[in-house]
Order: C-alpha cells, then sequence, then structure tokens
C-alpha cells in the first residue's frame, strides 16, 4: 500500500525551527487583526458576538460550522503564541485551519501584501 504524502503548506509549519513558528504566528495575527477590524474580536483576543456577520460567515462556510469553533482556534493560536507547547496532531490541525481561514478570507494579493508587512 502507497504511503500517502503529508501536505504541503503554502506558508507554515508549527513545529521544527523558529521561521515556521514565526509564519504561523504571523498567519494568526493577521486573522486577529482582520476579526478585530470587523468588531468581532477585541483586544483581549475574546469573540464580541454570539455570531459572525453574514459576508464573513459566507466566507468561512464549510470551515467554521459555529462562532465556538473559531473561539476556539483563536485560543489556541494566541496560547500558540504565547509558547504553549502544541501536540503534533494539534499543531497540525490548526495549521490547516488557519491558512484555510485566511485563504477564505483575504484576498490572495492581500494576503501576500500583509504577509510581507508583518
Amino acid at each position: 500500500m502507497a504511503e500517502a504524502k503529508p501536505r504541503k503548506s503554502r506558508r507554515c509549519q508549527i513545529g521544527g525551527d523558529m521561521a515556521n513558528i514565526d509564519e504561523f504566528a504571523k498567519l494568526s495575527l493577521l486573522l486577529e487583526s482582520k476579526l478585530s477590524e470587523r468588531g468581532i474580536l477585541n483586544v483581549d483576543g475574546l469573540l464580541m458576538s454570539a455570531s459572525l456577520p453574514p459576508d464573513i460567515e459566507e466566507k468561512l462556510d464549510g470551515l467554521i460550522d459555529n462562532i465556538a469553533e473559531l473561539e476556539g482556534l483563536i485560543r489556541i493560536v494566541h496560547a500558540a503564541r504565547q509558547g504553549e507547547t502544541l501536540s503534533p496532531p494539534v499543531a497540525g490541525a490548526v495549521r490547516v485551519m488557519i491558512e484555510e481561514i485566511c485563504d477564505a478570507l483575504f484576498e490572495p494579493e492581500e494576503l501576500r501584501n500583509l504577509s510581507r508587512l508583518h
């Protein structure tokens, strides 16, 4: 039986070297800043509403089933940025989710430009 190849990240991997961890932190900060700009997330990283704005909800359709999932993801990425260790399965799942959510919320050019700035 052929061994499945792991999905190669376009942007980051958690674990390994600091550059990969820094890229994960950068993506998570971009996500949090986008949510803060829209009034969804406060300065303490807490969600401000029990629901997402319709345009954001539409963009995240199929990625996030409810706001509690988004809140859990934000808590995990915040903890990881604070130095908390994530198990390899959690780190992999978080990496994929943060990439997919950023891909859904940002236009490709916008994401490239923002990534270079931070």
